[in-house]
């Protein structure tokens, strides 16, 4: 009776299957790390992108969220008193956007007519001379941005900062009282306690929101890098708010290089 030789894997090929293995595996996991982090950054960027939009939203649809046990006093800020609800002195005109590194608040803008609108006054001269503006701190908003994402300066071009963070900015988006259009502001300048919001952020004649033009502050153009706060992205985005500004499709995203603006995150 014959004896059949069975062939088998020696050690050392199984430990080479083993390694190979290993290694195959590590950089599945790797890779599938990387794409994570890629797709929680850009949810990341673009809930932040859409929270600034939904701000000309909110202006579009008014929300009161006091009750009647509260009015406004002279200055447009808010103070106890019983004034039935839509009777109130003071009308909700705005929005205003606090970001600083990764916190955001937003806040509700209350005006109230201080004299008569001159004849030939445009809007943003009005809201400066004929109206108190007022942050209302009753109810506004605190989020913070998704994944330890962070606004950041642009590294180059225009806008560039270096270093490109911490970074802070102030957003007001404002509809006129006399001509119902929309208006948005920007400023690197803003107050430090997110408690507290001084008229003069407002209308400050140096370092105040409502500034016209095309330079900074004011209306022109912003550039808002989206920091990825350590998430593995070949490069940060940005959100890009046009001149002039006046509804929510003013507000983009841009890949890095940011065509056409010159400016890279």
């Amino acid at each position: 009776m014959g004896i059949r030789d069975t062939q088998g894997f020696t050690i050392i090929e199984t430990t080479l299957f083993l390694a190979i293995s290993g290694v195959l595996v590590v950089a599945m996991i790797a890779g599938a790390g990387v794409s994570l982090n890629i797709q929680r950054y850009r949810d990341a960027s673009e809930s932040f992108k859409s929270l600034l939009q939904a701000q000309y939203a909110a202006l579009n649809n008014v929300q009161n969220g006091r009750d009647n046990t509260l009015t406004c006093d002279s200055t447009a800020a808010i103070t106890s008193g019983t004034v039935a609800r839509g009777q109130s002195d003071c009308i909700l005109v705005g929005r205003y956007v606090r970001i600083d590194q990764s916190d955001i608040t937003v806040y509700n803008v209350l005006a109230k007519q201080t004299s008569a609108t001159t004849s030939g006054t445009n809007d943003i001269t009005a809201l400066r001379n004929n109206y108190a503006l007022n942050a209302s701190s009753f109810d506004r908003e605190e989020k913070t941005m998704d994944w330890g994402t962070q606004i950041a300066w642009p590294k180059s071009g225009g806008g560039a900062h270096s270093p490109t963070t911490p970074r802070t900015i102030g957003i007001l988006m404002i509809r006129s009282p006399d001509s119902g259009l929309i208006y948005t502001f920007s400023s690197t300048d803003i107050p430090p306690d997110k408690n507290v919001v001084p008229q003069s952020t407002f209308k400050d004649p140096t370092n105040g929101l409502l500034q016209a033009g095309s330079g900074i502050p004011g209306q022109g153009a912003r550039t808002i890098c989206v920091g990825s706060g350590g998430l593995l992205v070949a490069g940060d985005m940005a959100v890009y708010i046009n001149a002039y500004a006046a509804s929510a499709s003013a507000i983009e995203m841009r890949s890095n290089d940011l065509a056409g603006v010159g400016s890279q995150c």
